[in-house]
């Protein structure tokens, strides 16, 4: 660890912590990979702080030390009646120590036996109340470090957004605005993510055309939230012959239904482009295989729970929004202008090649 410089040791930290953008994380993992003291480091913190994700945020009372020592008093006489009395056992030899000293100094002698009675004891609450402390100082750390880190993601997530918007930007630019054999016709597919077929049969073509030419990292549709994600992995010349993102696992964000009825923004109309994960089809992201159902969608029904889901990227706290101006927003609510981003107004039962009802319905899909 020492031969880590400051700058060297922060970078492992933002790593461990997902603290920064794509490139400052992309470093911090190949200083990790490459020296061994960082390692070392990363390591330690996985050992040390790894396990605090799995532990459920409680309410920590006030009398929490006062609950613990009454409970170790309990402990202790219950284990006294078990063991045949260890515990004053250790009490008796404690004072029978004090018979060793000279008889001519009777009355120091038994000052003394009268302070090492009580040692033991001491002892066992002494420890008692730093127990207690502990998990008073961990009941008010823990939900601190579980929002350090959520913020994090939600800034790191919101920043992998802002380059997408750039990226898009520049494409249009390049293109009069044009995504080749990118938007969908009413009836086709808009579910199939994977598919590789010539014939668009998902939505998330148009975006993908942005990591197949280069203009943005396939780390960058990844939200730091999303832990089943993973990055497009294959190599420049493979990803050139590909037509979507290989996998759902590919991309942790919704886009825009390119479609008829909202191919285009008003002028001076403010839309959402692109969103953390829509909630309403995650179960069916999980199990579908699009290679061996093809034509099939299992119908998801829009019931009461489903209608107040957030995005499972932020712990369902709301979602990162991309706005075709390029801007960013954090929203805590899935409604925009009064319209339900994730859904399209008035139907319930999807099937999978839903559209928009009309050019200010905005529909947000894996």
């Amino acid at each position: 660890m020492s031969h880590l410089t400051p700058q060297e040791l922060q970078q492992v930290m933002d790593f461990f912590f997902q603290c920064g953008d794509g490139e400052e994380l992309a470093r911090g993992r190949i200083l990790i990979e490459t020296n061994p003291e960082a390692a070392r480091v990363y390591a330690f913190l996985e050992q040390t702080l790894g396990g605090l994700e799995s532990l459920e945020e409680e309410e920590c009372p006030d009398d929490l030390a006062a609950l613990t020592i009454a409970r170790l008093r309990l402990a202790a006489r219950l284990q006294q009646s078990r063991s045949g009395s260890h515990l004053n056992e250790l009490l008796e030899s404690e004072g029978r120590k004090s018979v060793l000293f000279d008889s001519s100094s009777s009355s120091s002698s038994s000052h003394r036996s009268s302070e090492s009675k009580p040692h033991f004891v001491k002892i066992v609450f002494e420890t008692a109340a730093i127990a207690a402390a502990i998990v008073m100082i961990s009941g008010l750390l823990l939900p601190a470090v579980s929002a350090m880190r959520d913020h994090s993601r939600q800034v790191a997530c919101s920043v992998n957004l802002g380059r997408i918007g750039r990226a898009l930007s520049a494409y249009a630019d390049d293109n009069d605005g044009r995504f080749a054999s990118a938007q969908l016709q009413p009836g086709q597919p808009w579910w199939m993510v994977g598919d590789q077929s010539e014939q668009p049969r998902s939505s998330t073509r148009y975006v993908w055309q942005l990591v197949r030419l280069g203009y943005v990292g396939g780390e960058n549709f990844i939200c730091p939230g999303h832990r089943e994600g993973c990055p497009v992995q294959y190599n420049a010349a493979t990803m050139s012959t590909l037509r979507d993102f290989p996998s759902p696992q590919n991309i942790s964000y919704s886009v825009m239904l390119r479609c008829g009825q909202n191919k285009t923004a008003q002028s001076g109309q403010r839309r959402i482009i692109l969103s953390d994960m829509n909630p309403v089809f995650v179960s069916f992201r999980r199990r579908t295989n699009c290679t061996t159902q093809r034509d099939e969608y299992e119908k998801v029904l829009l019931n009461e729970d489903l209608k107040k889901l957030l995005s499972p990227n932020h712990s369902q706290r709301g979602q990162n929004v991309l706005f075709c101006d390029g801007s960013v927003e954090f929203l805590a609510s899935r409604f925009y202008q009064e319209d339900d981003i994730f859904t399209v107004r008035g139907v319930e039962v999807y099937t999978g090649r839903e559209v928009p009802a009309d050019e200010k319905d905005i529909f947000l899909v894996p």
